[in-house]
């Protein structure tokens, strides 16, 4: 049996929820899964592309107390998940000393409380079924500090290392729990940094003053490499692999 045919074959009729699907990463995994026959349930805020969901969610994770009711409704409705994975994301730029609180916890809110949220939901209904998978989009910003985005940084280590835990509380269950650290990818977060038509060379070649390393690779990465390795990490075809960090960043972070 192909990989192709192995997915296929694992994801036709099982419900997926994805985060953040609005754009970007989160697009990109929720057509991927999509294509594999996978009942995609979407959650965001706002929706550019919903052809490919079986259902979409308005929800805000800059609130995470208003999303148990959410979750728990859902389960109860028989729309419980086969696979999470969790891809929303925010980032607020700004030096320690300028960052206001509101800036940190809206980074912590999206990026790491709200997953937790997702994590301690999907996990009561993954013991009772022992099946089950779940994969965080991190970043390769969770182990390396980027100067003025500290509340970035650490939302995502907070995200990575509450991934890695579930990972080994769940594995007595065989749940299996995995984090996905990009790097620079053409997603609007990335674009929404850069100044001119010259971005993308520029986080290439790397920025010196900042200590920030260049992309080897010599490319920035599409939403769809990582959706691609989001698929696979997920799947069954990858049923010895828990508790791992996957850096796909051309080796921005070797």
């Amino acid at each position: 049996m192909d990989f192709q045919h192995a997915l296929t074959s694992e994801y036709d009729q099982q419900i997926v929820w994805v985060t953040g699907v609005g754009q970007g990463i989160g697009l990109a995994v929720a057509k991927q899964f999509a294509a594999l026959g996978a009942k995609v349930i979407g959650f965001d805020r706002q929706f550019s592309d919903t052809s490919m969901l079986y259902r979409q969610v308005h929800c805000d994770l800059s609130k995470p107390e208003q999303l148990t009711q959410t979750l728990d409704e859902l389960i109860q409705h028989g729309l419980a998940p086969y696979n999470l994975v969790y891809v929303a994301g925010v980032l607020e730029m700004g030096g320690i000393d300028e960052l206001s609180l509101t800036q940190w916890q809206h980074c912590q809110n999206v990026n790491a409380t709200s997953l937790f949220v997702f994590i301690k939901q999907c996990a009561q209904h993954f013991k009772h079924t022992h099946q089950g998978s779940i994969v965080t989009i991190g970043s390769n910003a969770a182990s390396t500090p980027r100067q003025h985005m500290g509340a970035y940084c650490a939302s995502k280590a907070a995200a990575t290392q509450l991934t890695l835990t579930a990972g080994i509380e769940l594995a007595n269950y065989g749940i299996r729990c995995n984090v996905i650290a990009p790097g620079s990818t053409l997603t609007p977060m990335q674009t929404g940094m850069w100044q001119d038509d010259q971005g993308a060379q520029r986080v290439i070649e790397g920025f010196a003053a900042q200590y920030k390393l260049g992309i080897p690779l010599q490319k920035i990465a599409n939403p769809e490499e990582i959706a691609n390795s989001a698929v696979f990490i997920a799947s069954k075809l990858s049923s010895h692999t828990t508790m791992q960090v996957l850096t796909i960043d051309g080796g921005a972070t070797f």
